[in-house]
């Protein structure tokens, strides 16, 4: 299991590919991870403009829902005593 207390970042990266490809070959070693999804915008803020949004998108997807990827930061943590064979298993 992995705890606050025995995890380290291997990976975080705005790519949203770099990363699913990191926790595919972890996956594929049996390595335990958790990923982590982060944004740097507010929840409130998010709140306000799809709140302003949805009626010019006539009931469709709001703006909010398709913000920039790179908005978004992913991390993946591992077990420290996995670190160094997860590190080598993704080429870090």
């Amino acid at each position: 299991m992995i705890t606050v207390f025995n995890r380290k970042v291997l990976i975080q990266d705005t790519n949203a590919e770099a990363v699913a490809a990191a926790w595919s070959k972890l996956r594929e070693n049996g390595i335990k991870y958790e990923v982590a999804t982060k944004t740097g915008t507010s929840s409130f803020k998010r709140m306000l403009t799809q709140r302003s949004n949805t009626k010019f998108n006539m009931g469709g997807v709001p703006a909010t829902w398709t913000e920039h990827p790179t908005d978004y930061l992913y991390i993946v943590y591992v077990n420290k005593n996995d670190y160094e064979k997860a590190k080598e298993i993704c080429s870090l």
